[in-house]
């Protein structure tokens, strides 16, 4: 039979243990600035680093590989120009000085900045963003969607001008 003591520490280790398990790969992170929708920049356990967010083709990025990327540039230009706010939507969103869940995987950075949503996911919900084809990550291909299929339905962003059809070579 076990002691009191005994039984409180395995108590105590199998918690830790627990938590250690279900939190190994988010970390949190301090946010510096927001160079743009597109870049985050961040510091984790005082080393900087830049957070570009995963799964995603932002819209200050698509027009490096956009079939016609003048065309593409000025349409991106004229949507800012109409939508100001858009332009800063990470600046408005996120904050200096907080900090925020992070976790990196292979396609990039997941920040968390609305709780249990992602940045990419907030940026796609606003149609300033769309998935990036090559991205396959089974643990984030269907909230990505649903997130870029509710800016398709409500006409938001990008989805509410041309930028699509200038800037995405669509594959047939």
């Amino acid at each position: 039979m076990m002691s009191k003591k005994e039984t409180n520490f395995i108590r105590f280790a199998v918690i830790g243990l627990m938590s250690t398990i279900l939190h190994a790969d988010t970390n949190v992170a301090l946010l510096h600035s927001v160079d743009s929708n597109a870049q985050i920049r961040l510091s984790y356990q005082n080393i900087p680093f830049v957070c570009k967010p995963a799964g995603i083709i932002p819209l200050e990025t698509m027009a490096l590989q956009a079939p016609d990327s003048q065309e593409c540039q000025t349409r991106i230009d004229a949507y800012y120009r109409s939508h100001p706010s858009d332009r800063y939507y990470g600046a408005q969103r996120l904050h200096r000085q907080q900090t925020y869940h992070f976790k990196m995987i292979k396609e990039g950075c997941v920040l968390y900045g609305n709780g249990p949503e992602s940045y990419s996911e907030m940026l796609l919900r606003k149609g300033l963003a769309l998935i990036d084809p090559l991205f396959d990550n089974p643990e984030w291909n269907a909230r990505l969607r649903r997130a870029q299929k509710g800016a398709e339905i409500q006409k938001k962003g990008l989805h509410d001008s041309q930028i699509r059809v200038l800037c995405i070579k669509e594959e047939k």
